[in-house]
């Protein structure tokens, strides 16, 4: 029922394709990953890693709309079902996303966005000298539990500006690593349902915006071995009574495969003059 590659493998994936050391409890990488990038690039490792992170986007979203994730697949060449943690619920996720931690560990162990304390991908990057910016929508908890580390914040007041500021930052082309997240299909699918008109179109705008990012990490980081990453952090369900508009919603948390199972989603950008 479950995916059996955990998301707490993802920090030493992204850490290892750098060639920096993992955070301090992380799990074990994602040998394909290393093997995507060995296998493009003609060596071990990338100079730069662009990841996007939109939220909700659950696996069956993928398998039901497969068509939709079309600018998705042709920018990448590895797909990973991913087991996320429990619960469910986003500052969890994203906090075993970026430490390879589980919750008992990170600390986060509900709804809540108090700073982590742990070590994280964002420390491991950072000792190694290498410079991140993260840009994120303000309040949520991407801009939270990750504060007070050595690295560039961009808080913006929401999707557009935060994918705006990423094409920015990768046109400037000084940072080793850019984050990307965005919350609208979160913010619609909890509003309505997970498929209706708006949450839909909220996923497009999700896809789009990783094309449009991967797009200008091909025009502008040329001279760079490249890491693209499209990397979601839960699932989503529908509640209630689904023949009622009064008492359904779509919502997540819970120990199933709808809230559990995602897909995740590798490329590289080999550089132009190899």
């Amino acid at each position: 029922m479950f995916n059996s590659i955990s998301m707490t493998q993802m920090a030493a994936s992204i850490a290892k394709a750098l060639g920096v050391e993992a955070p301090k409890l992380a799990r074990e990488p994602i040998p394909q990953v290393e093997k995507l990038i060995e296998n493009t690039c003609g060596k071990p490792v990338v100079d730069r890693i662009m990841i996007y992170n939109p939220d909700a986007i659950g696996m069956w979203l993928y398998q039901k709309y497969t068509k939709e994730f079309a600018p998705v697949m042709e920018r990448t060449q590895l797909a990973v079902p991913v087991a996320t943690v429990m619960p469910s619920v986003t500052p969890v996720c994203f906090g075993s996303m970026y430490t390879g931690a589980f919750p008992e560990e990170h600390g986060i162990m509900k709804y809540e966005k108090p700073v982590i304390k742990i070590d994280t991908l964002f420390d491991a990057m950072v000792r190694a000298g290498k410079k991140v910016a993260l840009v994120a929508d303000d309040d949520s908890s991407m801009s939270m539990i990750f504060k007070e580390r050595d690295i560039d914040y961009y808080i913006m007041p929401y999707d557009g500006e935060c994918v705006e500021k990423g094409l920015e930052l990768i046109k400037e082309d000084k940072y080793d690593m850019v984050i990307v997240y965005n919350m609208e299909y979160d913010d619609c699918m909890h509003d309505t349902v997970p498929e209706s008109d708006v949450s839909l179109a909220a996923m497009k705008h999700h896809i789009d915006a990783f094309a449009k990012l991967v797009d200008a990490v091909k025009e502008n980081w040329a001279s760079h071995d490249t890491l693209v990453c499209w990397a979601t952090d839960h699932g989503i369900h529908v509640e209630g009574n689904p023949q009622s508009e009064y008492y359904t919603h779509g919502n997540h948390g819970d120990y199933i495969p709808e809230d559990i199972n995602i897909m995740h989603f590798y490329g590289t950008c080999p550089k132009k003059d190899r």
